[in-house]
């Protein structure tokens, strides 16, 4: 079976406001397209690449992040990577680790490429 992954870059999803603040409304609107993409498509994975992303969400905005998720559940029970530099790897462990509490396990963060691809085509463990 094949499996489709859809790649997420940083200028669709992290975007800063005129006064310099990360646009969270942005990355849940980026969700949002995420998920009617996905809507057409039986099996696939997604890849959310943050490397060259500007501005840092806080804490209570990954919280509220990851509590958005709960809108598209169906999307964002298959396996979805964050792909990150080293220097961002904690918010992007915290909201996997936020995300999970959410009933979201599938999420993780990476650092490198090859290791998020490599984890989203494994096959399903029974």
């Amino acid at each position: 079976m094949s499996t489709q992954v859809c790649v997420v870059r940083p200028p669709d999803f992290l975007r800063v406001r005129t006064d310099g603040q990360v646009d969270l409304d942005a990355g849940k609107e980026l969700l949002a397209r995420v998920a009617a993409a996905a809507g057409r498509l039986e099996r696939y994975e997604v890849l959310i690449d943050i490397r060259d992303a500007v501005g840092r969400l806080s804490p209570d905005e990954l919280h509220e992040l990851a509590g958005s998720l709960i809108t598209f559940r169906s999307t964002f029970l298959h396996r979805t990577a964050v792909l990150c530099p080293r220097e961002r790897f904690d918010n992007a462990r915290f909201f996997s680790l936020l995300a999970a509490s959410y009933g979201f396990s599938r999420i993780r963060a990476f650092l490198d490429f090859e290791a998020a691809i490599d984890w989203l085509m494994e096959p399903e463990q029974p």
